[in-house]
């Protein structure tokens, strides 16, 4: 898997192995995770597989907070990202950190339109 992929409203980034921290939001033991719901349509972003997802702003430092969705550490050798409205994405053994993307408008880069 690359290092960044992207789901609709919902970035992907494998990072660097570290230690489950932070408030757990989800344990390895239910059927699906819903890791965050889209920002317009309101369908789910589903992760199955063994995973732990959970929150640790220390980790996140880096990304506004209104966009740091959590950190996910994949267990099994393969968790499935699933949504209603967009192709599914395989996630390898590993540490993710989740986040949104937000769409740009062109006011948002500057570029006024005429």
């Amino acid at each position: 898997m690359p290092r960044l992929c992207a789901q609709g409203d919902i970035l992907v980034e494998r990072v660097d192995d570290a230690p489950v921290s932070g408030q757990i939001v989800h344990a390895p033991d239910a059927e699906a995770v819903v890791v965050a719901e889209g920002e317009f349509t309101g369908h789910h972003h589903k992760l199955f597989g063994c995973v732990t997802f959970y929150r640790d702003d220390a980790l996140a430092r880096d990304i506004t907070g209104d966009l740091y969705v959590g950190h996910v550490r994949v267990s099994g050798p393969v968790a499935r990202l699933e949504h209603e409205e967009h192709a599914a994405i395989n996630l390898e053994q590993g540490i993710y950190r989740v986040r949104r993307q937000r769409q740009l408008e062109p006011i948002d880069v500057g570029i006024a339109g005429d």
